[in-house]
Protein backbone atom coordinates (compact mmCIF):
# COMPACT_ATOMS: atom_id res chain seq x y z
CA UNK A 1 0.00 0.00 0.00
CA UNK A 2 1.54 3.50 -1.01
CA UNK A 3 1.54 6.56 0.93
CA UNK A 4 -1.78 7.76 -0.55
CA UNK A 5 -3.75 5.10 0.25
CA UNK A 6 -2.20 4.56 3.63
CA UNK A 7 -2.83 7.93 4.71
CA UNK A 8 -6.57 7.77 2.86
CA UNK A 9 -7.70 4.84 5.13
CA UNK A 10 -6.36 6.08 8.47
CA UNK A 11 -7.96 9.75 7.76
CA UNK A 12 -11.26 7.62 7.01
CA UNK A 13 -11.04 5.49 9.97
CA UNK A 14 -10.59 8.18 12.28
CA UNK A 15 -13.24 10.07 10.56
CA UNK A 16 -15.51 10.50 14.39
CA UNK A 17 -11.95 11.97 16.12
CA UNK A 18 -12.46 16.11 16.12
CA UNK A 19 -10.81 17.47 13.43
CA UNK A 20 -7.83 19.16 14.85
CA UNK A 21 -6.98 15.58 16.60
CA UNK A 22 -7.20 14.14 13.51
CA UNK A 23 -5.61 16.46 11.79
CA UNK A 24 -2.33 16.35 14.09
CA UNK A 25 -2.57 12.35 13.96
CA UNK A 26 -2.09 12.67 10.15
CA UNK A 27 0.38 14.73 9.56
CA UNK A 28 2.10 12.44 12.13
CA UNK A 29 2.14 9.58 9.74
CA UNK A 30 2.95 12.09 6.96
CA UNK A 31 6.08 12.81 8.61
CA UNK A 32 7.08 9.42 9.15
CA UNK A 33 6.49 8.37 5.36
CA UNK A 34 8.84 11.72 4.81
CA UNK A 35 11.61 10.19 7.06
CA UNK A 36 11.46 6.42 6.49
CA UNK A 37 11.55 7.75 2.51
CA UNK A 38 14.59 10.31 3.16
CA UNK A 39 16.33 7.19 4.29
CA UNK A 40 15.70 4.85 1.03
CA UNK A 41 12.63 3.20 2.40
CA UNK A 42 10.09 2.30 0.01
CA UNK A 43 6.46 3.44 0.27
CA UNK A 44 4.78 -0.16 0.64
CA UNK A 45 7.91 -0.59 3.24
CA UNK A 46 6.58 2.18 5.55
CA UNK A 47 3.12 1.41 5.39
CA UNK A 48 4.17 -2.79 6.09
CA UNK A 49 6.07 -1.18 9.25
CA UNK A 50 3.32 1.13 10.47
CA UNK A 51 1.20 -1.66 10.57
CA UNK A 52 -2.17 -2.30 9.61
CA UNK A 53 -4.22 1.03 9.28
CA UNK A 54 -7.61 -0.70 10.79
CA UNK A 55 -5.51 -1.60 13.87
CA UNK A 56 -3.54 1.66 14.16
CA UNK A 57 -7.18 3.73 13.92
CA UNK A 58 -8.37 1.59 16.83
CA UNK A 59 -5.41 2.22 18.77
CA UNK A 60 -5.14 5.80 18.31
CA UNK A 61 -8.86 5.91 19.42
CA UNK A 62 -8.63 4.17 22.56
CA UNK A 63 -5.73 6.16 23.50
CA UNK A 64 -7.77 9.44 22.95
CA UNK A 65 -10.74 8.20 24.56
CA UNK A 66 -8.66 7.39 27.39
CA UNK A 67 -7.00 10.62 27.47
CA UNK A 68 -10.53 12.28 27.38
CA UNK A 69 -11.58 10.60 29.82
CA UNK A 70 -8.54 11.71 32.23
CA UNK A 71 -8.91 15.17 31.13
CA UNK A 72 -13.07 14.88 31.58
CA UNK A 73 -13.73 13.18 34.22
CA UNK A 74 -17.37 11.68 33.38
CA UNK A 75 -19.11 7.99 33.72
CA UNK A 76 -19.74 8.84 29.94
CA UNK A 77 -16.03 9.33 28.76
CA UNK A 78 -14.72 6.12 30.68
CA UNK A 79 -17.40 4.11 29.55
CA UNK A 80 -16.03 5.08 25.85
CA UNK A 81 -12.45 4.86 27.43
CA UNK A 82 -13.49 1.29 27.86
CA UNK A 83 -15.12 0.27 24.84
CA UNK A 84 -12.45 1.31 22.97
CA UNK A 85 -10.04 -0.20 24.71
CA UNK A 86 -12.03 -3.26 24.87
CA UNK A 87 -12.06 -3.63 21.32
CA UNK A 88 -8.92 -4.13 20.90
CA UNK A 89 -8.76 -7.76 20.69
CA UNK A 90 -9.88 -10.21 22.86
CA UNK A 91 -7.18 -10.31 25.37
CA UNK A 92 -8.58 -6.38 26.41
CA UNK A 93 -12.47 -7.50 25.86
CA UNK A 94 -11.43 -9.97 28.82
CA UNK A 95 -9.28 -8.13 31.32
CA UNK A 96 -10.87 -4.56 30.69
CA UNK A 97 -14.61 -4.92 30.09
CA UNK A 98 -15.62 -7.60 31.71
CA UNK A 99 -13.71 -6.16 35.37
CA UNK A 100 -15.21 -3.10 34.16
CA UNK A 101 -18.65 -4.15 34.65
CA UNK A 102 -18.11 -6.39 37.26
CA UNK A 103 -16.56 -2.42 39.39
CA UNK A 104 -19.85 -0.77 37.86
CA UNK A 105 -22.22 -2.91 39.42
CA UNK A 106 -20.55 -3.39 42.82
CA UNK A 107 -20.07 0.62 42.95
CA UNK A 108 -23.91 1.42 41.52
CA UNK A 109 -25.22 -1.36 44.35
CA UNK A 110 -23.78 0.31 46.84
CA UNK A 111 -24.77 3.87 45.92
CA UNK A 112 -28.28 2.48 45.61
CA UNK A 113 -27.16 1.08 49.42
CA UNK A 114 -26.84 4.48 50.93
CA UNK A 115 -29.29 6.27 49.30
CA UNK A 116 -31.94 3.42 50.67
CA UNK A 117 -30.13 3.96 53.97
CA UNK A 118 -30.78 7.40 54.16
CA UNK A 119 -34.43 7.66 52.58
CA UNK A 120 -35.25 4.77 55.06
CA UNK A 121 -33.74 6.22 58.47
CA UNK A 122 -35.74 9.39 57.67
CA UNK A 123 -38.71 7.65 56.85
CA UNK A 124 -38.24 5.75 60.09
CA UNK A 125 -37.42 8.96 61.77
CA UNK A 126 -40.41 10.85 60.36
CA UNK A 127 -42.51 7.41 61.00
CA UNK A 128 -41.31 7.43 64.98
CA UNK A 129 -42.42 10.82 65.43
CA UNK A 130 -45.42 10.78 63.83
CA UNK A 131 -46.92 8.20 64.96
CA UNK A 132 -48.09 9.01 68.52
CA UNK A 133 -49.35 12.72 66.88
CA UNK A 134 -51.29 10.78 64.23
CA UNK A 135 -52.47 7.37 65.81
CA UNK A 136 -55.10 6.69 62.95
CA UNK A 137 -52.23 6.56 60.00
CA UNK A 138 -50.88 3.30 60.01
CA UNK A 139 -46.90 3.97 58.90
CA UNK A 140 -45.77 0.30 59.26
CA UNK A 141 -43.97 1.40 62.21
CA UNK A 142 -44.58 -0.56 65.48
CA UNK A 143 -44.54 2.11 68.29
CA UNK A 144 -45.39 0.42 71.57
CA UNK A 145 -44.52 1.13 75.36
CA UNK A 146 -44.66 5.13 74.96
CA UNK A 147 -42.04 7.88 75.15
CA UNK A 148 -39.13 5.38 74.89
CA UNK A 149 -40.21 3.24 71.82
CA UNK A 150 -40.58 6.50 69.91
CA UNK A 151 -37.27 8.28 70.91
CA UNK A 152 -35.85 4.34 70.19
CA UNK A 153 -37.23 4.51 66.56
CA UNK A 154 -36.16 8.25 65.84
CA UNK A 155 -32.73 7.12 67.13
CA UNK A 156 -32.33 4.36 65.05
CA UNK A 157 -33.96 6.23 62.25
CA UNK A 158 -31.36 8.86 62.44
CA UNK A 159 -28.25 6.70 63.21
CA UNK A 160 -29.60 4.87 59.72
CA UNK A 161 -29.48 8.16 57.85
CA UNK A 162 -26.08 9.37 59.32
CA UNK A 163 -24.34 5.33 58.18
CA UNK A 164 -26.39 5.96 54.63
CA UNK A 165 -24.50 9.36 54.15
CA UNK A 166 -21.16 8.13 54.99
CA UNK A 167 -21.57 5.26 53.00
CA UNK A 168 -22.28 8.05 50.20
CA UNK A 169 -19.98 10.35 51.21
CA UNK A 170 -17.32 7.26 51.53
CA UNK A 171 -18.45 5.74 47.79
CA UNK A 172 -17.66 8.93 46.45
CA UNK A 173 -14.03 9.48 47.59
CA UNK A 174 -13.70 5.47 46.40
CA UNK A 175 -15.33 5.98 42.66
CA UNK A 176 -12.74 9.15 41.95
CA UNK A 177 -9.89 7.00 42.97
CA UNK A 178 -11.34 4.12 41.30
CA UNK A 179 -11.42 6.12 38.02
CA UNK A 180 -7.94 7.34 38.67
CA UNK A 181 -6.48 3.67 39.03
CA UNK A 182 -8.92 2.80 36.11
CA UNK A 183 -7.45 5.00 33.98
CA UNK A 184 -3.51 4.02 34.80
CA UNK A 185 -4.76 0.65 33.94
CA UNK A 186 -5.86 1.91 30.68
CA UNK A 187 -2.59 3.29 29.72
CA UNK A 188 -0.65 0.58 30.82
CA UNK A 189 -2.99 -1.78 28.60
CA UNK A 190 -2.68 0.67 25.73
CA UNK A 191 1.42 0.69 26.42
CA UNK A 192 1.56 -2.94 26.80
CA UNK A 193 -0.46 -3.42 23.16
CA UNK A 194 1.95 -0.92 21.60
CA UNK A 195 4.98 -3.11 22.62
CA UNK A 196 3.48 -5.80 21.25
CA UNK A 197 3.07 -4.14 17.69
Amino acid sequence: MNKDEYIGKLTKLLRKLPKEEREDIISDYEEHFAIGMDKGRSEEEISKALGNPKTLAKQIKAEYMVKRAEDKQSAGSMFEAVLSAAGLGIFNLIFVAVPALILIAVLLTLFVLGGAMVFGGIYITLASFLQPLLPHYNFNIIVEGGVLSVLGGMLGGIVLTILGVGLLAGMVYVTRWLYGLAIRYLKMNLEIIKGRR
